[in-house]
């Protein structure tokens, strides 16, 4: 028994990018990569109120009305208790930048350990 013509003799096969999302754009290399900053900062809205860098040097570091730390004098201290601060806060959310004293004993190994929390 003849049927006719196929019908999907001149259909054509389904483009399999047709239905698939458009890729994400992908951001400028130098868009992800930040530079350091040269300045001490603390991401203070992560600040679990831990009293770690208070107890370093309660001069250089302080708590805001919700009991967050930040840096309210960082020539209150030394670049060594910056340092210290970062590698003892518990959320590692303490940013020791740059040393503002080029004269500090022993800077070399300080920027180095500080380097993870840049």
């Amino acid at each position: 028994m003849d049927r006719g013509p196929d019908p999907d003799a001149n259909r054509k096969p389904p483009d399999p990018t047709a239905d698939s999302a458009p890729a994400p754009a992908i951001a400028p290399e130098s868009a992800e990569e930040r530079e350091p900053s040269n300045d001490a900062w603390i991401e203070t809205a992560r600040c679990t109120s831990c009293n770690e860098c208070i107890q370093i040097n309660s001069k250089m570091f302080g708590y805001d009305a919700n009991k967050q730390a930040s840096i309210v004098n960082p020539d209150a201290g030394t670049y060594r208790q910056l340092v210290e601060a970062a590698e003892s806060c518990q959320v590692s959310i303490i940013h020791p930048g740059k040393p503002r004293n080029p004269t500090e004993p022993g800077l070399d190994e300080l920027k180095a350990r500080a380097e993870l929390y840049l």
